[in-house]
């Protein structure tokens, strides 16, 4: 996203207007540059495996509508813009250039431990009923099976017994092609997200900003009633160091923007693509980096929505893929994510002590407390939410 000056700048106008493009989220680092940039970010569009809502910045999670065989139809994409403050630049104001820092890690290794980080969600709704079976992406933080992801796509844990038990069910998938491999359930999930976007579960293109749009998933079993879990999982570090612009990045997920359901279910491949850092926004200080712009790449589709926006410097997750602008072709898009440090800081606001205080607790017992409260009124605003006024 666009630079903002140390020196003051405000943005005092809107965030750009609403659009239609749901299905992808896309993961942006984003360094400062010495240089003004727009005052009012572009439109942004929504990039995730489920609707966001139309009020705030496009999420990166698309929605798709059952087929009569319960698979997945080509997800919708929507544009979603809302009006956020730019963030300062961390470089001067006065006629410079910055300098790139030389990476110090192979870039064909950041690719790799990105791409074997990833994850895909599919949730696939019973036929007929009100919720629409959806189609993202995740990243896995930690070595027992931590998904992050978007609140938008996670948030389709909540209906697995609505209306009936089991009528949405969730896997995580991994590999290229996608293949079913794990059951997770809800580590946390930011009531704030929910009591502001409840209302968009029915909406056909939802909107968001991807203020608090960020979720946890624990990885509980395998889909094979057999299988065992692996004593460590795949993982990338994260980092809460503060993008800037021109900085370089990779961003990583499963877009299905231009698939349809069954080949999202069959066919879905790992993508990834290196970008640089454009535009910085703030959801309300400017001396904070909360959203980042990352251009337009083949990641910027639907279903990318919860991808990785990983820093190429050293190889570690800066970002989450959550918006993107609306455009006829990937290239003319511009991918937005919100990043690690946000998160840390929204977590820490909401009592959880931030990141680290976060996952060195008991995270089965974190899961079964989240299960027996937060996870019980969350899903109740769902359900209210999804049930027509009589």
């Amino acid at each position: 996203m666009d630079l903002f000056s140390g020196l003051g700048l405000f943005l005092n106008g809107l965030f750009a207007s609403t659009l239609i493009a749901l299905n992808l989220f896309l993961g942006s680092a984003s360094s400062l540059v010495s240089s003004y940039f727009p005052t009012t970010p572009p439109q942004t569009t929504v990039v995730r495996e489920t609707p966001t809502k139309p009020t705030t910045v496009a999420t990166s999670s698309t929605k798709t509508t059952a087929a009569a065989t319960s698979t997945p139809k080509k997800p919708d994409v929507k544009v979603v813009a809302k009006k956020i403050t730019p963030a300062a630049s961390s470089t001067s104001t006065t006629q410079t250039t910055k300098v790139a820092l030389a990476p110090i890690i192979d870039p064909e290794l950041v690719n790799t431990t990105a791409r074997a980080s990833i994850v895909n969600i599919l949730c696939i709704a019973a036929v007929g009923g009100s919720v629409r079976s959806i189609s993202g992406s995740g990243v896995i933080v930690d070595a027992r099976g931590v998904v992050l992801t978007n609140a938008h796509i996670a948030q389709y844990f909540l209906l697995k017994d609505y209306p009936t038990k089991n009528s949405v069910d969730c896997t995580i998938r991994t590999g290229s092609p996608a293949q079913p491999m794990y059951r997770a359930s809800l580590l946390y999930l930011p009531p704030a997200w929910i009591n502001e976007n409840a209302s968009q579960i029915t909406a056909e293109h939802g909107l968001g900003t991807g203020e608090n749009d960020y979720a946890f998933l624990l990885i509980t079993s395998t889909t094979n009633p057999a299988g065992t879990l692996p004593s460590s999982f795949t993982n990338i570090a994260m980092s809460g160091a503060m993008p800037d612009t021109g900085d370089g990045a990779l961003v990583a997920g499963y877009p299905a923007g231009f698939l349809d359901g069954i080949t999202i279910e069959k066919n879905l491949y790992a993508t990834s693509a290196f970008t640089t850092i454009g535009q910085l926004y703030t959801f309300n200080t400017s001396s904070n980096v909360d959203v980042v712009s990352l251009g337009g790449t083949v990641v910027s589709q639907g279903g990318s929505s919860g991808g990785a926006v990983v820093r190429t410097y050293d190889g570690k997750l800066i970002g989450l893929i959550a918006t993107a602008t609306t455009g006829d072709t990937t290239a003319s898009r511009d991918l937005r994510a919100i990043t690690i440090s946000y998160i840390n800081r929204s977590l820490a606001a909401a009592g959880k002590n931030g990141l680290a205080e976060f996952l060195s607790l008991d995270l089965k017992a974190e899961a079964a407390a989240f299960l027996s409260k937060t996870f019980v009124e969350e899903r109740q605003k769902l359900v209210d939410a999804l049930t027509p006024a009589r």
